[in-house]
């Protein structure tokens, strides 16, 4: 039937970033769609507690604490996940860091550290999640970049790093796409426009507005008038996923209230 295409029942997924905000929203959604989980971040306390959630509704969920910037983290997460359920099916590179700086004053540690925690870690993960796949012939990745990368930081200019490391995680993702289309994995795009996290905030936050500031002018260019509720990602998640995105890869999809077509 129809709704099959979207049954990830059997699936294995490893979610990065899954110690708060949208990564915890991810992990939950591929969770209630049937799949199992590997879910990791640097902050141990914190990822239990999502990795007690996706038990609870009663899928297996593996916790590694990863710093997935270093290359050995990344081979250990992939071992773990390989030895726990045999097989990778899914990546969600969620992962990212946040340094709040205009253009003028931005410094260059500043510059790399976004750069290195966005599109640097998207790389390492994908390409050593990605050889798994191809063992296989099959996979789903699925980058998060932001609305900020093909438009700049949103409302006021508050972040010369972060829209650079998202466009490139887009650049990323098209050329993967591209080199692994005939050998069964797809790779594509979420684009979040302005989900209140911890995240969205620090790219945002120099200390000028305030958070209540911000999400005004937001909110002002936005067709929708609102900021974006967590629950209205999980569907796309679950659609990249799954096989009823079988045909589609190397998109970035917007989930913006418009703001992308303003």
């Amino acid at each position: 039937m129809f709704l099959d295409l979207f049954d990830l029942t059997g699936k294995v997924a490893i979610v990065t970033g899954a110690s708060s905000g949208l990564g915890v929203t991810f992990a939950e959604a591929l969770a209630e769609a049937g799949a199992d989980l590997a879910i990791c971040a640097r902050r141990l306390q914190k990822l239990e507690e999502t990795g007690e959630k996706i038990r609870s509704l009663g899928r297996r969920c593996l916790v590694v604490q990863t710093d997935v910037t270093q290359p050995d983290q990344v081979e250990n997460l992939v071992a773990k996940t390989i030895g726990e359920y045999g097989k990778i099916d899914i990546l969600v590179n969620n992962a990212g860091v946040a340094v709040g700086g205009i253009a003028e004053t931005a410094t260059l540690e500043e510059f790399n550290q976004v750069l290195h925690g966005n599109l640097t870690h998207a790389f390492i993960c994908s390409q050593r999640v990605g050889r798994e796949m191809l063992k296989r012939g099959y996979g789903r990745i699925i980058n998060i970049a932001s609305i900020t990368g093909p438009n700049g930081s949103i409302p006021v200019d508050l972040s010369a790093s972060y829209a650079p490391a998202k466009n490139g995680v887009v650049g990323l993702t098209k050329e993967f796409a591209v080199q692994w289309a005939k050998r069964g994995i797809t790779v594509n795009v979420i684009a979040p426009g302005y989900f209140p996290s911890e995240l969205a905030y620090q790219a945002l936050e120099d200390g000028t507005y305030s958070e209540e500031q911000i999400e005004a002018g937001i909110k002002e260019r936005t067709p929708m008038g609102r900021t974006g509720e967590l629950k209205e990602l999980k569907g796309i998640v679950v659609l990249l996923a799954s096989e009823a995105s079988s045909y589609i890869t190397g998109q970035t999809i917007f989930v913006d209230g418009g703001m992308s077509a303003w």
